[in-house]
């Protein structure tokens, strides 16, 4: 009888392990999703000069080809600047980023954690900033 309770005590701790690992294999794939579709938001912005009719297209690809979540709400506030939310995505404008030439552009995506048991939508922003974009205006 002992070792029928010694094993039953075991097979809890290796189930226990077993879902924790896959609780933070879940949570490391959604991040890297999340911060790799903010990264490549910046670096359409940074290299269309902007959020324009230029970088939307490169945009949109991005986030189809990653298979993001576009789950819409409202953008909180950053560094003092309100934020425009355009579907799963936020958009922050920095002008006079330091002198009056130069600007810079904020990207939140968020990374999302879905627990059916508990039925409720974690959602955990993840910031991205671009580097200084010269005005030549």
């Amino acid at each position: 009888m002992n070792q029928s309770v010694s094993y039953t005590f075991l097979l809890n701790i290796i189930i226990t392990f077993i879902l924790l690992t896959f609780m933070v294999l879940m949570a490391t794939l959604s991040y890297t999703k999340a911060y790799r579709v903010s990264s490549k938001i910046a670096d359409a912005i940074e290299a269309c000069e902007g959020y324009n009719k230029c970088s939307i297209p490169e945009i949109n690809r991005v986030m189809n080809n990653y298979g993001y979540q576009r789950i819409s709400g409202s953008c909180p506030k950053k560094d003092g600047v309100a934020g425009t939310s355009y579907g799963g995505y936020c958009i922050y404008v920095f002008n006079n980023d330091g002198d009056n030439k130069h600007y810079s552009y904020g990207v939140m995506t968020y990374m999302y954690i879905d627990m059916p048991i508990i039925s409720n939508l974690v959602k955990i922003p993840v910031y991205a900033r671009t580097d200084r974009i010269y005005d030549f205006s």
